[in-house]
C-alpha cells in the first residue's frame, strides 16, 4: 500500500474538482462532511441505462468522476471547506487489464475486483492511498507494485507534489 500527502492544497483541489485531471477515474464512493452529511455510492445502476449507454461507460461497474465531480462540487462550493472529504476512486476495469498485460503479471483481470485510489481531506490536509481487491487470496504483491508505480507516474505527469 502507498501512502502519499500531498503538498500543494490548492493546485490539488483544483485538479480534482475543476479540471479533468481525474475524469478517467471511476468513482467507487465519496463521503462529503459539511453542515451535514453526503454520502454518493458510485456504483453503476445498470437497470437506468439502455444497452447502448452502457457500452459508452468507461466502466460496466462505476460512474465516471466525470460525470459525477459536478454534484460533489456544488455540495462543496462556498466560503467554508468541508470537514471531512473522502474519494474512492478506482481504476476502470480496461485500464487495470492493460496494466496487467504490460507489466507481464500472473493475474486474470476477471479476478481484480478493483484497483483503489483512496483521497481523504481533513484538518486542512490531503492524503491518499492505494489498495487492491482480488476474488482470490495471492501473496504475490507484484500487481500492488504495478498500480503503485501506475500512482506515481500519474501524479507525476500532473504535477501534482507529493511526499511520502
Amino acid at each position: 500500500m502507498l501512502s502519499l500527502t500531498i503538498k500543494d492544497l490548492k493546485q490539488f483541489m483544483n485538479k480534482l474538482l475543476i479540471n479533468n485531471t481525474f475524469d478517467n477515474m471511476c468513482l467507487s464512493e465519496a463521503y462529503i462532511c459539511t453542515g451535514c452529511s453526503f454520502t454518493i455510492d458510485g456504483k453503476l445502476n445498470t437497470q437506468f441505462y439502455n444497452e447502448d449507454e452502457l457500452n459508452t461507460m468507461s466502466s460496466s461497474r462505476y460512474s465516471s468522476w466525470k460525470t459525477i465531480k459536478p454534484f460533489v462540487f456544488s455540495i462543496i462550493k462556498g466560503k467554508k471547506v468541508p470537514e471531512l472529504l473522502r474519494i474512492t476512486f478506482v481504476l476502470p476495469e480496461t485500464v487495470a487489464a492493460r496494466l496487467i498485460l504490460e507489466n507481464d503479471l500472473n493475474f486474470d483481470p476477471d479476478c481484480v475486483n478493483g484497483l483503489f485510489l483512496n483521497i481523504r481531506y481533513q484538518d486542512g490536509s490531503v492524503t491518499m492511498t492505494t489498495a487492491s481487491s482480488l476474488n482470490t487470496f495471492t501473496l504475490d504483491h507484484s500487481l500492488d507494485e504495478a498500480f503503485e508505480k501506475y500512482i506515481v507516474k500519474f501524479l507525476t505527469d500532473a504535477d501534482i507534489s507529493y511526499e511520502e
